[in-house]
């Protein structure tokens, strides 16, 4: 009864898996030129384009981020440590970081949608924009660090996670195609505007031949104009590196994690707050002086830590510090039944692995599995 969860996981993570895949092909193809999608004899195959190039782009660049924009402020509502949240973003310095996000997705749907015709200078800020949103997602993936690996998890929730990778591809490949457009339209033998200035910025930003370089030039330019705007609205002129390094477990983090404030819930224990007909509580145990349900699977984890411990306890070491700063964001992320049933059926797999690991290298993995939270017991998770 249990494994029918397995059936939504399953495409969820197809679903995660064709919009990834789909993006990684459009970037591929970019290369060769061809940015508008094939159309085949099968009606699939054409849906299947059709979702890549129109809907994938919606989920990547608006619907992921908003979902994972309110993830965020929902963990405002659990952890705490001196107003410093544990979210990849500070939320005081958070209106530079979405008012250049902003830029860079408007930026994107208009180059998108216009396909090359239209007024060179929209164009050409549209460019610069798109560049800013490159900049700013690479540093959001590599805020978010080793995270970025759980957008792949068959909950949706986590999908957020994934969207700075790709829709940093997403707008390399629209500024491609813009140059793209310019080669076939040869304005170098059609000038636009009287003024030469006009003309010169518009070529030298999206001509086929331009300085590229030149782009970054403008982009300086670009990125102050907007930040005396957010400074009139309160944000300060370091809110953008300030909203990456006032924060904790990520990359950019300056502060340590402190204790958990919330008990010390992590992966295994989160799935222990599933249904009762799916996770199966076997008895109550004691974790920080804390009555709480024990499950077969939190002692079978547990047991495998603390043979690590005594066994590999440099390794060990590694594992609780990286296990530590993934745990605690991602149980903000799990707080309803249904959830935590997936992530019982996720963990599965790390179940039997652990289990079948203590019945060869322990001597006695059944009486090692059974004391774990009896109150004598000295436990971590």
């Amino acid at each position: 009864m249990q494994y029918l969860l397995l059936i939504p996981a399953f495409f969820i993570f197809c679903f995660i898996l064709v919009i990834f895949g789909g993006t990684i092909i459009r970037f591929v193809k970019s290369f060769a030129n061809q940015y508008e999608p094939t159309k085949y004899d099968s009606g699939f195959v054409n849906f299947f384009t059709s979702f890549n190039y129109v809907l994938s782009p919606t989920l990547i660049s608006i619907v992921g981020p908003i979902g994972g924009l309110i993830l965020s402020y929902g963990a405002n509502d659990h952890l705490h440590f001196d107003d410093i949240l544990y979210t990849p973003l500070n939320h005081d310095h958070f209106l530079t970081i979405a008012v250049f996000y902003g830029v860079a997705v408007l930026s994107f749907w208009i180059s998108k949608i216009s396909k090359g015709k239209g007024s060179p200078i929209v164009k050409s800020v549209s460019v610069l924009g798109m560049t800013q949103g490159i900049f700013l997602c690479i540093f959001l993936a590599i805020q978010l660090g080793p995270f970025s690996v759980y957008g792949f998890l068959p909950v949706i929730i986590t999908f957020p996670l994934l969207c700075p990778f790709l829709f940093s591809l997403l707008l390399f490949i629209e500024i491609k195609k813009q140059f793209y457009y310019y080669q076939q339209e040869l304005i170098e033998e059609d000038p636009i505007y009287d003024s030469l200035v006009l003309d010169q910025i518009g070529k030298n930003i999206v001509h086929p031949k331009a300085n590229h370089p030149f782009i970054f030039l403008l982009l300086f330019p670009f990125i102050a104009i907007q930040q005396v705007i957010l400074i009139l609205f309160g944000q300060q002129p370091t809110s953008f590196i300030k909203a990456f390094t006032e924060t904790t477990t990520y990359t950019f983090s300056q502060f340590e994690p402190p204790p958990n404030p919330g008990g010390g819930h992590y992966l295994c224990t989160i799935a222990s707050r599933g249904s009762s007909w799916l996770v199966l509580p076997l008895r109550k145990g004691v974790r920080g002086g804390k009555l709480i349900d024990v499950n077969r699977q939190l002692m079978i984890s547990n047991a495998f830590e603390e043979w690590l411990e005594q066994h590999c306890p440099f390794f060990h070491r590694f594992l609780r510090n990286n296990y530590n700063k993934v745990g605690i964001p991602l149980n903000n992320l799990v707080q309803n039944k249904w959830i935590s049933n997936l992530f019982f059926i996720i963990m599965k797999p790390w179940e039997w692995f652990f289990l079948i690991w203590l019945y060869l290298f322990d001597t006695y993995p059944e009486k090692r599995i059974q004391r774990q939270y009896l109150p004598t017991n000295r436990t971590k998770k």
